[in-house]
C-alpha cells in the first residue's frame, strides 16, 4: 500500500480548512463535507489494504531538534482514525444549513480533525505534541463562539484544563526524549526502548514522568478528579462539536495512556496499576451516580460519558491481552454511542427548544411527538447500557472479563456502574417519552430524513458493531497482544 495515503489523511482537512474561509458562506458546509468524506474514503481504503501490517511514512524535518514527519498506521491508530473521520463527517452533516459564520465554524471543525488524525498517526513524540496542542485552540473557539448561554465560562475552563494537560505532556516528552544516551530522540521506537536498553531509565525518573503522563491524559479523557471541565463544556458546546469532542477528542486520552504509559513506561505502569484501576472505578461510579441526578439531557449524557471513561481506565490498568482489546473496542463503541446520543439530544433541542427533562414528556406520541427520534434514542440508551446485540455489550464484556482476574474489586465497581447506566437510561426515556404532551408547546415539526441521516448512520454503525464484533477488535488484536507482552515481565 502506498504510504502517501497517510499524507492524504492529513491533506484533506488541511486543504479544506485553508480553502473554506476563501469561499462564499453558502459553499462552506459542502466544502467541509467533501473534505470529511474524502478523508473517510481514504481511511476506509487504508483499512481494506492494511491487512494486519503497519503502514509507515518518514521524512526528515528538523533533525537537530529530534523532530521528523514520522507517520504510521497500525492496529491501535487505524480504528481511531476511522472513528474520527466518520464522526467529523457526521458532525458536519449535523450542523445547520443556516449555520452562523459558517466559514469560521467549518474551518475550525476541520482543524480539530487535523489535530486528532495527526496525533493518531504520529510516530514522533514531538509531532504528537504539536498535533495534540493544535486541537485545543479550535475546539475552544468553537465552544466560545457557537456554544450555549454559558459558553464563555465553559470555554475558559476547557482552555485552562487543556493548557495544563499540554504543559504536562510537553514536560514528559522532553524528559523522555532527552534521556536517550546517544542524544535527543523522540521517535516512538526509541522511546519504547528506554526501559529495556542497556542503560534503562532510572525508576525515580520514570515515576515522575509517569505522573506527568497520567496528569496530561487524565485531563483529556477525563477522569475524576480531573473532570471539572467536561460536564460544562459538553453541555454548552454546539451539538456537532459535542459529538466530535465526546466521541473522538476524549479517545486521545486513552490512546495517549496506551502509547506513553503502557508502551514507553511499562514497569512503572505495572507498579501503579492498582491505583490507576481504583481511579477508573471511582470515575465510573461517580459519573453514573451524577447522571442519575441530572435534570438536563446534555449533562446526563456528559456524565454518562465520564462514567464510561472509567471502564477504559480499568482495562488499561489491567493490561491483559483481553482487556487491551476491550480498550480499543470500548473506545470505538463509546465514540459511536455517545456521538449518537448527542446527535439525538440535538435533534430534540432543535425541535422543542429545550433539553430540560422536566419540560419534556410524551415525545413518543405518534401524532405530535417525535417518535422516530425517541425510537433511535431507545436503541442508543440500550447500547450504552450494554444490551447484547449492540456495540456496548461487546466492548464491556471484553473490558470486564479481561480485568476481572487482575482487579476484581474495581471490576465489580465498574459492573455496578454499568447497572446504573440502565437506571438513568430508563429514567430519561420514561420522563421524555411517556406522559402527556404539553398542549401549549407541542406543535413541533417532524424531523426530516436529511436531519435524521447522521443519527441513522451512527445507529447502523452501533448495530453493525454489535452483530459483527470483529469490527471492533479485528484490527487491534495483534497490536494489543504485543503491548500486553511488552508489560508481561513486570507482572
Amino acid at each position: 500500500m502506498n504510504p502517501l495515503l497517510l499524507l492524504l489523511l492529513l491533506a484533506f482537512p488541511l486543504l479544506g480548512g485553508i480553502a473554506i474561509p476563501l469561499l462564499a458562506p453558502a459553499w462552506a458546509r459542502p466544502a467541509a463535507l467533501a473534505a470529511a468524506a474524502a478523508q473517510l474514503a481514504t481511511a476506509i481504503a487504508c483499512a481494506i489494504g492494511l491487512s494486519g501490517a503497519e503502514l509507515n511514512f518518514s521524512q526528515a524535518w528538523l533533525p537537530r531538534l529530534g523532530l521528523s514527519l514520522d507517520l504510521g498506521l497500525d492496529g491501535l491508530s487505524l480504528p481511531l482514525v476511522l472513528l474520527t473521520a466518520l464522526l467529523t463527517a457526521m458532525a458536519v452533516l449535523s450542523s445547520p444549513v443556516d449555520q452562523g459564520r459558517p466559514q469560521l465554524y467549518f474551518a475550525l471543525m476541520l482543524a480539530t480533525n487535523l489535530g486528532l488524525v495527526g496525533a493518531f498517526l504520529a510516530r514522533n513524540a514531538l509531532l504528537f505534541v504539536i498535533a495534540y496542542e493544535l486541537i485545543l485552540i479550535p475546539t475552544t473557539l468553537l465552544v466560545a463562539t457557537y456554544g450555549g448561554e454559558k459558553r464563555a465560562g465553559a470555554a475558559i475552563r476547557f482552555l485552562t484544563y487543556g493548557a495544563v494537560s499540554g504543559v504536562a505532556l510537553v514536560a514528559a516528552v522532553l524528559a523522555l526524549g532527552w534521556s536517550q544516551a546517544g542524544g535527543p530522540s523522540f521517535a516512538f521506537a526509541d522511546l519504547a526502548a528506554i526501559t529495556h536498553g542497556e542503560s534503562p531509565l532510572a525508576l525515580g525518573t520514570q515515576r515522575w514522568i509517569m505522573a506527568l503522563v497520567l496528569l496530561a491524559f487524565g485531563l483529556k479523557l477525563p477522569v475524576v478528579p480531573l473532570h471539572g471541565w467536561q460536564p460544562a463544556t459538553y453541555s454548552q458546546a454546539p451539538t456537532p462539536v459535542a459529538m466530535l469532542m465526546s466521541g473522538a477528542v476524549s479517545k486521545l486520552g486513552a490512546y495517549g495512556l496506551l502509547r506513553f504509559g503502557l508502551e514507553f513506561l511499562p514497569e512503572t505502569w505495572q507498579a501503579w496499576s492498582p491505583w490507576i484501576a481504583a481511579v477508573g472505578a471511582i470515575t465510573a461510579i461517580y459519573g453514573a451516580l451524577n447522571a442519575i441526578s441530572q435534570l438536563d439531557m446534555r449533562r446526563l449524557v456528559a456524565y454518562s460519558s465520564l462514567s464510561h471513561m472509567g471502564f477504559l481506565v480499568l482495562a488499561l490498568a489491567a493490561a491483559t491481552p483481553l482487556s487491551l482489546q476491550g480498550v480499543v473496542a470500548q473506545m470505538l463503541a463509546h465514540g459511536l454511542i455517545i456521538a449518537l446520543l448527542f446527535s439525538l439530544v440535538g435533534l430534540i433541542e432543535r425541535k422543542t427548544g429545550t433539553t430540560a427533562i422536566p419540560e419534556l414528556s410524551g415525545l413518543l406520541n405518534p401524532q405530535r411527538g417525535l417518535p422516530f427520534t425517541l425510537g433511535l434514542m431507545l436503541l442508543a440508551l440500550m447500547a450504552a447500557a450494554g444490551v447484547p446485540g449492540l456495540a456496548g455489550f461487546v466492548a464491556e464484556l471484553l473490558v470486564f472479563e479481561g480485568s476481572w482476574s487482575t482487579f476484581p474489586l474495581p471490576t465489580l465497581t465498574c459492573l455496578a456502574a454499568s447497572v446504573l447506566t440502565a437506571v438513568y437510561a430508563v429514567r430519561l426515556f420514561n420522563r421524555v417519552g411517556f406522559g402527556r404532551l404539553d398542549s401549549d408547546r407541542a406543535d413541533w415539526a417532524s424531523t426530516t430524513w436529511v436531519e435524521r441521516l447522521p443519527s441513522l448512520t451512527l445507529t447502523a454503525a452501533v448495530l453493525l458493531a454489535g452483530i459483527w464484533p470483529t469490527a471492533l477488535t479485528g484490527w487491534s488484536e495483534t497490536a494489543t497482544a504485543a503491548l500486553a507482552l511488552h508489560s508481561q515481565p513486570f507482572l
